[in-house]
């Protein structure tokens, strides 16, 4: 909402565009910037690099959990001895 009215879903956008720089405003003609193809690969990349994050800590919490098994495994079997 803007100034109390609604604005449509294309104003928003719209506002959205020139507020990041996206489209420059001058007088008037519209200058479209390629910001969001920028943005967009940097998108992509942080998503990247949050898999590659999500699945190291998950083989990392794995392997954890496989050496304490195999080390209550090897006592068990010492102390059944």
């Amino acid at each position: 909402m803007e100034n109390n009215k609604q604005q449509t879903a294309v104003e928003w956008f719209l506002d959205q565009l020139i507020e990041h720089r996206i489209i420059i405003v001058d007088k008037t003609t519209y200058q479209v910037k390629y910001k969001h193809e920028i943005l967009l690969e940097q998108a992509k990349e942080m998503e990247a690099i949050g898999k590659e994050m999500s699945y190291d800590d998950g083989y990392a919490e794995g392997y954890k959990r496989a050496l304490e098994y195999m080390t209550m495994s090897i006592k068990n079997a010492i102390e059944t001895k």
